[in-house]
């Protein structure tokens, strides 16, 4: 197994190859790994790794006979094995990023300031934070680089241990906890424990958890080298017309960063820094939010061309909860802008209280300007009898049959929804 080990290696040193799971990002002198879902054999699709000159292909299928195919009896052993390899070549430092609300937001985000800071910095791919994610980025880091950020996600007990068991990071954040997001797990408390155990670590220099919203009692749960904290009296003002200078106070000392963007993002700029500073005491930039920092359909505007006029579409259809939809409606509602349409998927992994949690969003709208709403999804459809102003649709595909009437009178459409909703492809229709 290490002369295949060493084999990547010596393809991803000469090519600046990436190992790939899916042959349809595979590019010439990429690595091919034939993995085995529920849906697919990866396996089967070795002729497409070969068309296109995959500088190695490694599959479970005994039979094909070719010089770049390297059998590999049990796949996802030797992807265990060889992250573990990977980590143990590795000399730089690992952070791990987990939490209800913000994860990929903040890894984005701290990745672009460390990189600001002249650190050779690796990160984690898109949102990639199961099991399988966390496994493709390890294999894709870069072991030269000065920190190494993955995010971390779970929705079910023991996943996180699982995770650490794999990483062993040396920082932890999380970035909040939200009741909201039970899901899976038995309650909030045991929501809490299992989201905790990022600090399990065995390689653990220091650790921080933001409680600004829910502030559960861990004094007994973690230990001296991990940090709650909690900002308050912030205060934002805006200079070189586009930049942002914040203050706020946190263990009752007054601190100013900087931020490319207002709103949301402000609480992502303090929270980078709060944590950043715990391993890091100096920077020569004392920027904390990096507009590029908001991957793709995250609260990106796009300009949409419409029967001669443009509509602008504030697009947060990556992913919602009941924490994150409330703060973006209200920022929406803040704009002072006409024409506007909100389209509102429903939200999911919300477990017993699921019903509730919608039903306060249909609540705070009612008290919104936000022009026309509709809603999209079981979990509001089922409440259409108890709000007849309202329109709802069992999926995408229903409200697509009937949005040109909508389009003809909106002009600033707000989009945002649980990514199982699919409402990126309301979007593409427009």
């Amino acid at each position: 197994m290490q002369k295949i080990f060493d084999k990547i290696l010596s393809i991803k040193d000469k090519y600046k190859s990436s190992i790939v799971f899916d042959t349809r990002n595979l590019k010439e002198n990429d690595i091919f790994v034939g993995i085995k879902t529920q849906k697919n054999d990866g396996s089967l699709f070795y002729k497409d790794a070969v068309r296109k000159k995959a500088g190695l292909i490694l599959i479970n299928n005994p039979k094909i006979n070719h010089q770049n195919i390297f059998q590999i009896n049990n796949i996802d052993n030797f992807i265990l094995n060889f992250c573990k390899f990977l980590l143990s070549q590795y000399n730089g430092k690992i952070i791990a990023i987990t939490g209800s609300v913000g994860k990929t937001t903040i890894k984005e985000n701290i990745f672009n300031i460390l990189k600001k800071n002249n650190f050779l910095v690796s990160k984690s791919y898109k949102n990639f934070n199961n099991k399988l994610g966390l496994q493709f980025s390890i294999m894709n880091m870069n072991l030269n680089s000065d920190f190494s950020i993955f995010e971390l996600g779970i929705n079910a007990p023991r996943e996180m241990k699982s995770l650490i068991n794999i990483l062993h990071p040396h920082y932890c954040l999380v970035t909040g906890i939200e009741n909201s997001h039970i899901g899976n797990f038995k309650n909030f408390n045991n929501l809490i424990n299992n989201k905790i155990q990022i600090f399990h670590s065995k390689n653990l220099i220091k650790g921080l958890i933001n409680f600004s919203h829910s502030k559960p009692d861990l004094t007994k749960k973690i230990k001296s080298n991990i940090q709650l904290v909690n900002f308050d009296k912030i205060k934002v003002s805006v200079y070189k017309k586009t930049k942002y200078s914040i203050s706020f106070k946190h263990n009752f000392k007054k601190h100013n960063i900087e931020s490319d963007l207002n709103g949301i993002y402000i609480e992502t700029a303090i929270i980078s820094y709060l944590f950043l500073k715990r391993f890091i005491k100096k920077f020569h930039s004392e920027k904390f939010f990096y507009s590029k920092s908001i991957i793709d359909s995250r609260g990106n505007v796009i300009n949409k061309d419409y029967k001669s006029k443009i509509i602008k579409i504030y697009d947060h259809s990556y992913n919602s909860s009941p924490y994150s939809l409330k703060k973006q409606l209200f920022f929406f509602n803040q704009k002072k802008i006409s024409k506007k349409l909100c389209i509102i998927g429903s939200m999911k992994e919300l477990g017993n209280n699921s019903s509730n949690y919608h039903i306060e969003i249909l609540d705070i709208i009612s008290s919104f300007n936000l022009g026309k709403t509709i809603f999209i999804g079981y979990e509001f459809f089922k409440l259409k009898n108890m709000y007849k102003n309202y329109k709802f649709y069992k999926s995408y595909i229903d409200y697509i049959k009937v949005m040109n009437r909508d389009l003809n009178n909106f002009e600033n459409i707000f989009v945002m929804g649980s990514r199982s909703n699919q409402l990126e492809k309301i979007i593409e229709k427009i």
